[in-house]
């Protein structure tokens, strides 16, 4: 699976201040069936490592991807149902 050359940054005035900017991802990461969200290691140190549970994986089939933007759907649709539910005056709308 070819990776994917990173978006270029945007030209023009920035949108919001370098303070308030988020930080990008250092790595890729990984969802795991476990509700875990893991990193890639070769850009941790071995001090970063020690203590954190692994997660060994290849890229997916297509045939698996389908099966889990499935899942990822259903669990997205939860989460908003969920979070509807918890605050009732929210409309899902700015």
């Amino acid at each position: 699976m070819a990776k994917k050359q990173a978006q270029p940054r945007r030209k023009g005035p920035p949108l919001t201040s370098p303070e308030e900017e988020p930080q990008e991802l250092m790595t890729e990461l990984a969802l795991g069936s476990d509700g875990l969200v893991y990193v890639n290691a070769e850009h941790l140190s071995a001090e970063q490592r020690e203590g954190r549970r692994m997660f060994q994986g290849y890229a997916m089939t297509p045939v698996e991807a389908k099966r889990a933007a499935e899942a990822m759907h259903r669990i997205a649709f939860n989460i908003t149902a969920e979070a509807r539910t918890a605050n009732p005056k929210s409309k899902g709308t700015h």
